[in-house]
């Protein structure tokens, strides 16, 4: 299917746009539109999440009447637009506004995720597993150039680069994506995994605290490194370095989708570890103990949501308005804990992390359907005198 590295392209673009550009916001606040106040960056952070929220139900609601390669095309040639016009923006005001409308446009890449997925010549588990080892390429990738991006005299100058990938991958969508195959009937769930589709709500919870947990420690964690004596390169490598370990475990899932305590019980333990100590090797040795949790724990998270939603975008794009629910709330979390301590955030993740593997089998167990009660009727032989 051709259309799906073309998807899957588009979904790493989101991801490395969404996480690159955010370290230099209020340096392009503060060069371009004379903002000095760090709450601008958290205020544009938040509307975009909301748009978010709005946008990817919205989206999922409409897969029920157009394709999802259509849509795709549709968002993609708004996010063109979008960001050739952040580049023109005059003010913050109309910076931010662009910013949301752009947010959500690109939010339909989201909902090509079940597509790609169910489409892996392989199954669902190898598909799933692709998605994520992409989006911690974009991450990882998306690190390389929010460095650049800081160091460069006028932050402004990316926009328009940026402008020109998003209209490349528009031509590569139009090529690839105008004539869709025929959409196939959703695959049956792979032999020893039950999750029935009522177990969506329950899920989604799951998803949510997930990105919350790990969201809340991502805005301040190379300030708390560097506040513990550590240079800004020891503080970049170590933030890196959970991201390629949580690839190399998606790459070691084969045949059998991870659970989902012990990947929570991971991240819980390896943020804890990099909340209690300072040396660099123990900084990474937690980095990587997390990465580890945080990589099995999407793959076993998006298996399981994936079987759920039976192919249905608007199923899948409630779930992924919950992730954004968390993704909107770690930030408001980390800067309030923050203002008391630096490691803060790191054990507010660990204690959600915490939390979660042990509400985790509770909470699905809500959704199995309850064993009907035998009909049977005994016939009990009476002895008559």
């Amino acid at each position: 299917m051709r259309s799906r590295p073309v998807l899957l392209a588009a979904a790493g673009l989101h991801m490395v746009t969404e996480t690159a550009l955010a370290p230099f916001y209020p340096a392009l606040f503060r060069t371009a539109f004379g903002v000095q106040d760090l709450a601008a960056t958290g205020y544009f952070i938040a509307f975009t999440r909301i748009a978010a929220i709005i946008a990817v139900p919205l989206w999922g609601l409409a897969t029920r009447r157009w394709r999802v390669e259509h849509l795709v095309l549709v968002g993609q040639s708004a996010a063109v637009v979008l960001t050739a016009c952040l580049a023109l923006a005059p003010s913050y005001a109309v910076f931010t506004g662009i910013g949301v409308a752009l947010v959500a446009a690109k939010a339909v890449v989201l909902l090509a995720h079940p597509k790609t997925a169910r489409t892996h010549p392989d199954g669902l588990l190898p598909g799933v597993r692709q998605y994520v080892a992409v989006l911690q390429t974009a991450v990882i990738a998306a690190s390389a150039i929010g460095t650049w991006i800081v160091s460069s005299p006028d932050p402004r100058q990316a926009l328009p680069l940026l402008a020109v990938v998003e209209a490349g991958l528009l031509v590569v969508c139009v090529i690839a994506l105008r004539t869709p195959v025929a959409e196939s009937a959703a695959p049956p769930p792979p032999p020893g995994v039950d999750v029935p589709r009522r177990a969506l709500l329950p899920l989604a919870v799951l998803v949510l605290g997930f990105a919350l947990a790990g969201a809340v420690v991502r805005p301040y964690f190379t300030e708390h490194v560097t506040a513990v004596g550590q240079s800004e390169l020891v503080a970049a490598l170590l933030f890196v370095a959970a991201h390629i370990a949580a690839l190399a475990a998606v790459w070691r899932v084969r045949t059998a989708s991870p659970g989902l305590v012990v990947p929570f019980v991971l991240a819980a333990a390896g943020l804890a570890l990099q909340a209690a100590v300072t040396d660099p090797s123990l900084l990474a040795l937690g980095r990587l103990v997390f990465g580890t949790g945080l990589g099995l724990g999407q793959v076993a998270l998006d298996f399981r949501v994936l079987i759920a939603a039976r192919g249905s975008g608007a199923s899948y794009g409630m779930v992924a308005a919950a992730q954004h629910t968390g993704l909107l709330t770690a930030p408001l979390i980390a800067m309030s804990a923050t203002a008391h301590d630096l490691a803060a955030p790191l054990v507010i993740g660990a204690g959600l992390f915490a939390v979660l593997a042990i509400i985790t089998k509770p909470v699905l167990t809500t959704a199995r359907p309850s064993r009907p009660r035998s009909t049977e009727v005994s016939v009990v032989p009476v002895r008559t005198p």
